[in-house]
């Protein structure tokens, strides 16, 4: 931990200087607003559904096998649901009719096949199989390389075409009106919806997460200048990051999605925000005992600034392990995340630094930190409590971390779509109204591929008797690889997106392995299939990830702090906050907002982002520690600590959950259970862990926290 001064010294010259920190103002904001004008933007580059699923993957394979054997088209399936409240009237299927026929002479954006129905004359549409009591279903079919811009103009023609040909545009219409109502569910409905939710998600996160910074900021520092200086910089990085990942999407070497984009917005102001508060709240201490304002910026860079490198490199290798995950979904994560932080600590390094040379004291206006004056109260009580009080802090901040923990073991996953939409979206309502007329299963079929040895047998009557299959179709018979092969369509009982299909689909392939040879190539395909794969591969990263991180973490940890008993510690304490963040996290979204599961991948995400992001306090708080412990007892330093670092890392921690929580603002199920739990984790992370556990159990160690490093202080007395 031994620091060179004057290499540093001479680093911050150059952002301090006179002429040089104009030079590093205006070359970012050179670099941000040329690289914004040149390089593309994100709309452009966004996926909206990107492949998750490797290419071995059986359900993979199955549509693979599908499209080049039975020569069926890379298509996405969509149903449009007629609907009438109190029943489907003659003028109604004249209408309808006329839409077909509308259709199918103009169809929609990237729509494939032909019109179902298009030459059934109106009045026989009411006898057709399709046709219910209330309501009609229109199976189409679409491109699977549909973007955003495609999904919304698919919803933006159809509702045209229905305008013109029933006089209302149905997509509109509420169900209860007692009028003609369409709706677009399936794969496609639901990719529109999804979309369609995202639309301008990123200037809205941008916004309202901006403005939570300036008023947290504003209430915290009460100075109209200072709030400015950190968004200025992470905005600048904001720019910079989103053109280079633009530039990469393009290239094709990141992938970019709706999901991705808003994670990274909030991860990259909330983190950016906490290392510019590092730099600041360390400045603000040296101005209290060093007169040359300069010269005090020096003397804290020298302190804080490889503290806010390694937090950073903690965290950009954390989300760079994501990069081994084979889940397309979280490896997607990994090079944005990592350049969006990297950014931001570059930017509190260097364009910060330069802005505070230029305001000076005027930064904290009208607060301004001076010798004269006397500096505010520390929180000594705190001090005077994890150092005089510590096993009193460890039995209660254990007890109520291991309570909450408790809570972790009773959460749910799921994997469903239709779950994560709004009610009121089209694609869910349109899921009920098929439900009802079909059945839950008619969403999204079962493809049974059969290949090789028992391709020949027929497989329908035994599907069939299963009771979780609702019906199976005849055999498409064809040669894949110069061996026979069968292909089977079954519709299930259940909600294809459901945890429970997943479980009937184990059910129905254990039935169809008894009666075919041992040596038979089989692979399941559809929206199921693709659900459990998708729960398998997320539950090999969970796993895979978390270990890897752990290791990366404490070889880190012990890198820095020379400590492997500090490095334990610190490890230990930070999975104790990560349960008891799940735990917290699944009372409130299952027992508060009624939540019956959460995404598979939340867990995951929730982990790199409190462990990696909590070690960042760590990091700060420790080193202040370790530096004061060079010249004092032990326990003053934890105390001095405490008093020092606490502000800091309690403002930036109530920034940092406010801007996950920002994420709770989307319409997504999985943005309200991420944010909401990795909000919470980080206020139990920064108020119990940081604040009082880990600085309670380094003073019951005392300089045993700092085996097998040794010090030069005297001994504590």
């Amino acid at each position: 931990m031994k620091q060179s001064g004057v290499g540093w010294s001479q680093v911050v010259s150059w952002f301090t200087g006179r002429r040089s920190r104009w030079v590093t103002i205006l070359a970012w904001i050179g670099i941000a607003v040329v690289m914004t004008l040149v390089l593309p933007s994100l709309a452009t580059t966004e996926s909206p559904n990107p492949a998750n699923l490797p290419a071995n993957a059986s359900s993979v394979v199955a549509d693979n096998v599908q499209a080049h054997a039975l020569k069926t088209s890379d298509a996405s399936p969509g149903f449009l649901v007629f609907y009438r409240k109190g029943g489907l009237t003659t003028n109604n299927f004249r209408r309808i009719h006329g839409f077909l026929s509308a259709l199918s002479a103009n169809p929609l954006p990237a729509q494939t096949g032909s019109v179902p129905f298009s030459k059934t004359p109106a009045a026989a549409l009411s006898r057709h199989s399709f046709a219910h009591a209330t309501t009609l279903i229109v199976p189409l079919t679409f491109r699977n390389t549909s973007n955003s811009e495609t999904l919304s103009a698919i919803l933006t023609a159809l509702g045209r075409h229905l305008q013109v040909s029933t006089g209302k545009n149905g997509l509109t219409v509420p169900l209860r009106s007692g009028q003609l109502s369409a709706r677009l569910t399936g794969p496609t409905g639901i990719a529109a919806d999804t979309s369609g939710l995202f639309k301008n998600a990123d200037v809205t996160l941008l916004a309202a997460t901006t403005m939570l910074i300036l008023l947290l900021l504003l209430l915290i520092y009460r100075s109209p200048i200072l709030p400015w200086i950190p968004l200025v910089g992470v905005g600048l990085a904001y720019m910079i990051t989103t053109s280079i990942l633009s530039a990469l999407a393009r290239a094709h070497l990141v992938v970019l999605d709706a999901q991705t984009i808003a994670i990274m917005t909030v991860l990259m102001f909330g983190a950016g925000t906490d290392y510019t508060l590092f730099v600041v709240s360390r400045y603000r201490q040296t101005l209290w005992v060093e007169g040359d304002a300069v010269t005090a910026l020096q003397l804290a860079y020298q302190r804080v600034s490889r503290a806010v490198m390694m937090s950073a490199a903690t965290v950009m290798l954390a989300l760079l392990t994501l990069l081994v995950s084979i889940y397309g979904s979280d490896h997607q994560f990994a090079i944005p995340f990592a350049v969006g932080v990297g950014m931001t600590a570059l930017a509190s390094l260097t364009f910060v630094p330069a802005l505070l040379s230029v305001l000076g004291r005027r930064a904290f206006f009208p607060y301004t930190p001076r010798p004269d004056k006397t500096p505010p109260k520390a929180r000594v009580w705190l001090a005077h409590l994890v150092t005089r009080r510590s096993w009193t802090v460890v039995i209660a901040s254990v007890t109520v971390l291991a309570a909450l923990a408790v809570g972790s073991s009773q959460i749910h996953t799921t994997y469903n779509l239709i779950a994560e939409l709004p009610s009121t979206a089209q694609s869910v309502q349109g899921y009920q109204l098929l439900s009802r007329a079909e059945g839950a299963g008619a969403l999204s079929p079962v493809s049974v591929v059969i290949s090789g040895l028992g391709a020949d047998r027929n497989l329908k009557t035994t599907l069939a008797g299963l009771s979780e299959v609702a019906h199976v179709s005849s055999p498409q018979r064809g040669t894949w690889h110069h061996q026979p092969l069968a292909v089977y369509t079954l519709r299930l009982r259940q909600n294809p997106l459901s945890t429970a299909a997943m479980s009937d689909l184990v059910i129905i392939q254990r039935a169809a392995r008894r009666v075919l040879p041992a040596n038979t190539q089989i692979y399941w395909g559809g929206e199921t299939a693709q659900n459990a794969n998708s729960a398998a591969a997320i539950a090999h990263d969970t796993h895979f990830v978390i270990a890897l991180v752990l290791v990366i973490i404490f070889l880190l940890l012990l890198l820095y702090l020379r400590s492997l008993v500090a490095a334990l510690y610190l490890i230990a304490t930070v999975l104790l906050s990560f349960l008891a963040a799940l735990g917290a996290g699944w009372i409130v979204l299952h027992d508060f907002l009624g939540l019956s599961g959460w995404a598979g991948g939340v867990t995951l995400y929730a982990f790199v982002f409190l462990v990696a992001l909590g070690e960042d306090y760590n990091i700060f708080m420790l080193s202040a520690i370790w530096e004061r412990r060079r010249r004092h007892p032990m326990l003053e330093s934890i105390g001095w600590g405490v008093q020092q670092s606490g502000p800091v890392i309690s403002a930036a921690g109530l920034i940092l959950a406010g801007t996950f929580a920002v994420l709770t603002a989307l319409p997504l199920s999985i943005l309200l259970e991420f944010g909401s739990v990795t909000a919470i984790g980080v206020l139990l992370d920064t108020f119990v862990v940081r604040s009082m556990l880990v600085p309670a159990i380094t003073a019951l160690l005392k300089d045993r926290a700092l085996w097998p490093g040794q010090s030069s202080a005297q001994p504590d007395q």
